[in-house]
């Protein structure tokens, strides 16, 4: 757990560097349509609140669900909750515009290094995957070969996070109005495949606790992206 908590502080550094270099090289000062310095607080107080409790909130639960006692986090939980803030903050601020790609270079290093560490804890985190015969199929200690569900997420982020890194430059107004949903759809849509091999109860038929986050996260996507296109035409 030490080596996973390592990991854990490593990518809080790397989501920092990378988004300070991010802003930087792009002028990005604040979130599109937050000038004032004061509501740019406020709105990043609600987002650590909405994404420290939805990160503990879900990852205990899911833990209940499955028949487990303690505590837990949840990156995909956390996600969730940060975008229920966000969207609140906005709907009494009067802010329509889109804030969130401001925060997406840094998120998405969170996420591919923090699942780095989870592959790392073992079972004791319980992020493996279910068993498998497949020849990459990881053993974590108890003779058994198991997806690598945690490396699978890791690619495919950093793979978003490539293509974001190239086109940015390319089309900055679309990864502006559009950019954050677009990361949202792709990190929901990837976590709902990877959870059907991973070894979480059930909560609906075949679908896990995550599984109906992910659709949640999926919806909300496809429904500002639409809204955006709109309102951009």
């Amino acid at each position: 757990m030490l080596l996973h908590s390592l990991f854990d502080l490593l990518s809080l550094l790397c989501g920092y560097l990378l988004s300070t270099w991010f802003r930087r090289r792009y002028s990005l000062e604040r979130p599109a349509g937050i000038s004032d310095p004061s509501q740019y607080h406020y709105y990043l107080i609600a987002l650590l609140l909405g994404l420290v409790g939805g990160s503990v909130l879900f990852g205990s639960l899911n833990l209940w669900l499955s028949g487990q006692s303690g505590l837990a986090k949840s990156m995909l939980g956390g996600v969730f909750g940060a975008i229920v803030a966000a969207e609140g903050f906005k709907f009494f601020a009067g802010i329509r515009h889109s804030t969130g790609l401001y925060f997406v270079p840094g998120l998405i290093a969170l996420i591919v290094v923090g699942r780095i560490g989870c592959f790392l804890g073992g079972l004791a985190d319980f992020t493996y995957g279910v068993p498998t015969t497949l020849p990459w199929g990881v053993d974590f200690g108890d003779g058994v070969a198991r997806h690598p569900v945690q490396l699978y997420e890791s690619a495919t982020m950093l793979l978003f996070l490539i293509g974001l890194l190239l086109h940015y430059p390319r089309q900055p107004q679309f990864w502006l109005r559009q950019g954050f949903y677009l990361f949202v759809l792709v990190y929901a849509a990837q976590r709902f495949a990877w959870e059907f091999l991973k070894p979480y109860a059930a909560v609906i038929g075949s679908l896990n606790l995550f599984h109906l986050l992910s659709l949640g996260l999926i919806g909300y996507a496809l429904f500002m992206l639409k809204r955006s296109t709109h309102h951009a035409a």
